[in-house]
């Protein structure tokens, strides 16, 4: 099973590269093009867009550059995604060149291996095209393997990679706890003032777009938030940045109107900032008597939010 964070579906050339030396992948494919005489060599990758070109060999036609995309439906780069783990040695002359990509018609033979993610699904193939007749023409795919090894070791090395900052308690953008961070302290620092008879609520701030916004303008409004929380908050409480939007608290507070106070104070300074990004907030307050195990308490505050509750069609 793959990381909740790896999604097979877009594009390694979109991705935080986690332990991926794509470079390392063209200069592979650069080797299997002079050892095969070829004229093409690259790594094609199934999206959900379709197939796309992540990495390729130095080619002045520029056919097969890096980012590349062919529709999903065409049947030959389905064939060669999806074939055995020996791969295919194809005679493209038995065909009509209908049948190929304008980029195949030229070609007279495809040696192709499948190339798969960690959990045995498929990532997508690595190619080599060779356009003329040679004596390496029907060679078989068999030195294709070291390369597809490697490949599928460096995938191995890409979803570890997520799965050690999935279990890392820190968020690298803004230094606050994560979602595991903080269901591993919480629960400890919530039966400490249980036992000590103290109040306290759960609180999710939601940052919402109020206008057009890149990555950018989203990392600084992370840690612009993330900035105002960690000041707002005392020696016991505790702060996170849950998702991609939502920031959660666990605070102890005398009163229940002091969530009031606490989430209007965060507000009111957050929209002096001028980065186009508003909050929306939900909090819930209990008694040193409740025993609503953490995981419920942070269900409930979070069920407050306006992109929690249902949508319904006009």
């Amino acid at each position: 099973m793959l990381p909740e964070s790896v999604k097979p579906g877009i594009s390694l050339l979109e991705n935080d590269n986690h332990g991926l030396n794509l470079v390392r992948w063209m200069h592979q494919c650069e080797l299997m093009k002079h050892y095969y005489q070829a004229d093409k060599v690259f790594v094609l990758q199934k999206i959900d867009a379709g197939y796309e070109v992540i990495v390729s060999a130095a080619d002045n036609s520029m056919q097969l550059a890096p980012g590349k995309i062919f529709d999903a439906d065409t049947s030959l780069l389905q064939r060669m995604a999806y074939s055995s783990p020996d791969g295919l040695n194809l005679d493209l002359t038995q065909g009509t060149a209908d049948e190929y990509p304008d980029e195949f018609r030229s070609i007279l033979c495809i040696l192709s291996r499948p190339v798969h993610w960690p959990d045995g699904s498929v990532l997508g193939c690595l190619c080599v095209l060779n356009a003329r007749a040679n004596e390496n023409q029907h060679v078989s795919p068999l030195m294709l393997e070291p390369f597809q090894i490697l490949l599928q070791q460096d995938l191995a090395l890409f979803c570890q990679n997520h799965r050690i900052e999935a279990l890392s308690m820190r968020d690298a953008n803004t230094g606050m706890l994560n979602h595991y961070g903080f269901i591993m302290m919480a629960p400890r620092q919530l039966n400490l003032g249980r036992r000590f008879g103290a109040h306290c609520g759960v609180i999710f701030f939601e940052l919402e777009p109020t206008g057009d916004i890149n990555d950018e303008v989203l990392k600084r409004s992370h840690q612009e938030l993330a900035n105002l929380l960690l000041s707002t908050l005392r020696a016991a409480d505790i702060a996170a940045h849950y998702d991609d939007t939502k920031f959660v608290l666990l605070v102890f507070v005398d009163l229940e109107r002091d969530l009031e106070h606490i989430v209007r104070r965060v507000e009111r300074i957050f929209n002096q900032s001028p980065l186009p990004m508003s909050l929306d907030y939900s909090y819930r307050f209990f008694t040193p008597d409740s025993t609503a195990k953490l995981v419920a308490m942070v269900d409930e505050a979070k069920s407050g939010l306006r992109s929690s509750l249902p949508h319904h069609d006009d």
